[in-house]
């Protein structure tokens, strides 16, 4: 009796123990991924190309210059990541 005792005791806590390993993993996997996602739009933001265009769209507004750069931008994939990438990066600023 004292035997089954031991073993069901030993089971359940080795249930506990593992469950308890599995949920940290999740959080862990999560974490993981949005340092990732964090990085990926670093990078999309470091794009010289993209800064110009961005800069110049927004310099000269409705003039051609800034209606040539902002067709550059909606056309390109490149330009859609970034545009993207500035709005993820102006929603975790303000708070």
């Amino acid at each position: 009796m004292k035997n089954i005792l031991l073993f069901t005791a030993t089971i359940a806590l080795s249930t506990y123990t593992f469950a308890g390993n599995m949920s940290s993993d999740e959080d862990m996997k999560a974490t993981h991924d949005q340092s990732k996602d964090k990085r990926s739009f670093e990078n999309i933001l470091n794009n010289d190309e993209m800064k110009r265009l961005h800069k110049q769209m927004t310099r000269y507004g409705m003039s051609e210059p800034g209606m040539e750069a902002r067709v550059e931008m909606i056309t390109t994939e490149d330009g859609r990541a970034y545009h993207k990438a500035l709005e993820e990066a102006e929603k975790n600023t303000a708070g």
